[in-house]
């Protein structure tokens, strides 16, 4: 993945993650198809794509806990408020 890649999966929003990692997962299944049948010669192509895969996941674990952030951040300026009321 070039950096570029990276940057463009920061900015995607969760559904849309999910799907890449998908996608990605599935051209690994192809590429160790294509291993097992001696079609595929560079090895390092299906290591790429697991590290692609690696990276993709910890994006999404990053916006999930973000997620969670932003809305326990919310609940306790809800709470505040009605605290001083």
């Amino acid at each position: 993945m070039k950096k570029n890649d990276l940057v463009d999966y920061k900015k995607q929003d969760i559904k849309a993650l999910v799907s890449s990692i998908a996608k990605t997962k599935k051209e690994i299944l192809d590429l160790i198809m294509d291993q097992k049948t001696g079609k595929l010669t560079n090895l390092r192509l299906m290591k790429n794509k697991k590290r692609d895969v690696a990276q993709m996941k910890t994006i999404l674990k990053q916006k999930e806990l973000l997620k969670v952030i932003e809305q326990t951040m919310e609940t306790e300026k809800v709470s505040q408020g009605a605290k001083t009321k």
